[in-house]
């Protein structure tokens, strides 16, 4: 306290009289004292009740039921893969043909098996993100064991669903195991991964259902971009249409993962800085990269199966290689710029008085 009144009289007087005034001053400054004590009371409150959205806001929780509905999503996608690649390998003939065709798709179905185990694992975090969030060896425990239980699963499937047995079975199995595991596990990595990954599964998904349209289409595409009758303009058309659909499927990545973040946040009333949705925007592309690593390791076997039948399969299986590592690389950066151009584009604008 000062060691003067508040009206400003010295304390040591020559005579001091007896007069009210610095009595009255001492409680007009205690009062004046008390009256700032309780205002910076109700400061410091409303300061930590301010403080409040923002520790909230470090983790945004997301809408449970969309997480849901995305690891449904990624479940029926996942089971139309592995029961399109069980047809494949029990397709009548010598099985050369069988295997040839199951290893150019096997990085999709690892690919879905991957977003099966991200989409069962994020699901699970946002619904128990109360007692997982502040426990990091217990989240990451429980979203490696959604990923290993949705590969299971899945290589139970394809393993009593095909029946015969034989070594492309076995393999299919277990990197249907792996891919799942991993992509569970990516869930539980950091505690701000939960809706990252929700919105890397929704763009991910996108870009598988794509991949899958334009095999289906790929008669009519390779004619539209020039293919001839000589293997050049083959290979050329096909080359166009591997560039041409991985730069679409980055940007329509970009989009549903920059939709998925805001829709969410929006409805949360959250914000996140901008190097979530480059990360989001690129998570599809990390994914396939992901893939194609558990692709290199896990089917190594089934590869070389398939490479050493002739040396057209081999240059086959080769060039297949170099279009997924390409396709991945456009997609991840693509859906980065496009997730950083739709950010852009949702900040209100900038006033003439700003």
């Amino acid at each position: 306290m000062s060691s003067q009144p508040a009206g400003g009289t010295p304390v040591a007087s020559p005579r001091p009289e007896p007069d009210t005034e610095p009595a009255t001053a001492k409680p007009g400054a205690e009062g004046a004292e008390g009256t700032a004590g309780a205002e910076g009371a109700e400061g410091t409150a409303e300061s930590e009740g301010a403080a409040e959205p923002t520790v909230r806001a470090a983790s945004p929780a997301g809408s449970v039921g969309g997480a849901i509905v995305l690891a449904v999503l990624s479940y029926v996608w996942l089971g139309l893969l592995v029961f399109s690649a069980l047809a494949t390998l029990g397709a009548p003939g010598d099985g050369v043909l069988g295997i040839t065709e199951t290893a150019y798709g096997l990085p999709a179905v690892i690919f879905a098996a991957l977003i099966a185990g991200a989409g069962l694992a994020q699901a699970v975090r946002r619904a128990a993100d109360r007692w997982l969030g502040s426990a990091p060896v217990a989240r990451f425990a429980a979203m490696l064991g959604c990923g290993a239980s949705t590969g299971a699963g899945a290589a139970a499937v394809v393993v009593l669903g095909d029946g015969r047995g034989g070594s492309a079975v076995a393999i299919l199995g277990w990197v249907l195991f792996t891919g799942a595991t991993v992509g569970g596990s990516i869930v539980g990595v950091h505690r701000r991964a939960g809706l990252l990954t929700g919105a890397t599964v929704a763009a991910a998904l996108t870009v598988s259902v794509l991949t899958t349209a334009r095999e289906l289409l790929k008669g009519p595409l390779l004619d539209l971009f020039g293919a001839g009758d000589t293997p050049a303009s083959v290979l050329a058309a096909q080359s166009r249409v591997t560039w041409i659909t991985a730069l679409l499927a980055g940007v329509a990545a970009g989009v549903v993962a920059f939709g998925y973040l805001h829709v969410a946040l929006r409805r949360a009333r959250q914000t996140l800085l901008w190097p979530a949705y480059l990360l989001a925007g690129a998570g599809t592309g990390i994914m396939l990269l992901v893939s194609e690593l558990v692709t290199r390791i896990g089917g190594a076997q089934l590869l070389n199966l398939a490479r050493s039948f002739s040396e057209s399969d081999d240059a086959f299986q080769t060039m297949a290689n170099a279009a997924r590592i390409n396709s991945a690389l456009v997609i991840l950066f693509a859906g980065a710029f496009t997730a950083l151009i739709c950010l852009g584009r949702a900040l209100p604008a900038r006033t003439a008085a700003d």
